[in-house]
């Protein structure tokens, strides 16, 4: 179980010049760098860099690093770091769970640091959609599923 997470070094850049047409693409990445245990406390620290590159016209336009860590109890701490030191690759038994938190973390700021140094949201914003007027100038009905009684 995942009992904390600390940022520890964050970086940011973004090319001065951006064409307000270019298409940007985003692509992420997290990884697993270290991993600690702490006999005293019963806890595993996994180290972790979470990188955003924003790219157009086929060149980099900017960059978000984060580094951080998340704690780790439970299970069986032994093995699960003794896999580690021999492979350097996480144990399958708390491997999702070790991912999908540094990613949470990581993309949470990512998104508050690419808007500060206005880069685009590296997720898909949700969009609101309207129904148009029909012809008649009412607005037409959703479609629902389903027979009608």
């Amino acid at each position: 179980m995942i009992i904390n997470y600390l940022i520890d070094k964050i970086e940011a850049t973004r090319d001065d010049n951006i064409p307000p047409e270019t298409q940007v693409g985003i692509s992420n990445n997290i990884t697993v760098t270290d991993v600690e245990q702490d006999q005293k406390f019963k806890i595993l620290k996994f180290k972790f860099k979470f990188d955003a590159v924003f790219t157009g016209n086929d060149t980099e336009l900017g960059k978000i690093v984060i580094q951080g860590f998340v704690v780790y109890t439970g299970g069986d701490l032994d093995k699960i770091y003794k896999t580690w030191e021999e492979s350097k690759k996480i144990d399958p038994s708390v491997a999702e769970e070790i991912l999908q938190a540094s990613l949470n973390v990581s993309i949470l700021e990512a998104m508050s640091i690419a808007k500060m140094i206005q880069l685009p949201s590296i997720l898909p914003l949700p969009k609101v959609s309207t129904n148009a007027p029909s012809e008649t100038g009412e607005e037409e009905q959703p479609h629902k599923k389903g027979s009608k009684k």
